[in-house]
Formats: structure tokens, C-alpha cells, sequence
């Protein structure tokens, strides 16, 4: 869609300034386009838009809100949870020992 607005735009650009008709044209295509612009109808679509986009936005921001916030709450629990392990000891007993062969050859 902007692609589209943005071709016309430049079609209108272009034909302003490549043609004969200098202001005189000018003046017309300015006019009819603030006519269009304030049409009732256009108004209608325009403000659906935002109200689109606007519930869009907020949608995604939720959503993303909550993703944050879950991998903060699973970082965190990877901190507290490894720090509890080093506190009580648990880690590296157990029975096992490290024989990686450093002793064999």
C-alpha cells in the first residue's frame, strides 16, 4: 500500500515539474488533492486505519510485555536456582569423581 501512495506521489511530482503548464497545473493537482484529503469518506478510512494500527500496537506490545517478562522470570530462576545448588553443596558430590584422563595414558 505505500509503495502505491508513494508511486502517485511521484507521478504527481514529475508531472508537476516536467510540465508546460507550470503553476497553473500546479494549483490544480494541489487543490484537488486537499479535496480528496478532506473528503468525508477518506476521513472515514484514514481514521480506521489508525484505530487498526493503534489496537495492533497495543496487541503486539502486550504480547510482548509478557514475553519479556517470562524470560526475565526464567533468567532469574536460573540464577537463584544455580546459586542454591552452590550454597548447599550438592554440586560435583555425589559419588562421582572426576577421572577424565588425566590419570590414564
Amino acid at each position: 500500500m505505500n509503495g502505491k501512495v508513494a508511486f502517485v506521489v511521484g507521478a504527481a511530482i514529475g508531472y508537476v515539474l516536467g510540465t508546460q503548464a507550470g503553476r497553473e497545473q500546479y494549483e490544480r493537482i494541489k487543490d484537488a488533492t486537499q479535496n480528496a484529503w478532506q473528503n468525508p469518506k477518506v476521513q472515514e478510512k484514514v481514521s480506521a486505519a489508525e484505530e487498526r494500527v493503534g489496537s495492533v500496537i497495543r496487541e503486539q506490545g502486550a504480547q510482548m510485555t509478557d514475553r519479556v517478562a517470562s524470560v526475565v522470570k526464567d533468567r532469574i530462576n536460573d540464577v537463584t536456582g544455580s546459586a542454591s545448588k552452590a550454597d548447599d553443596g550438592s554440586e560435583g558430590q555425589g559419588g562421582s569423581d572426576d577421572t577424565s584422563g588425566s590419570t590414564s595414558r
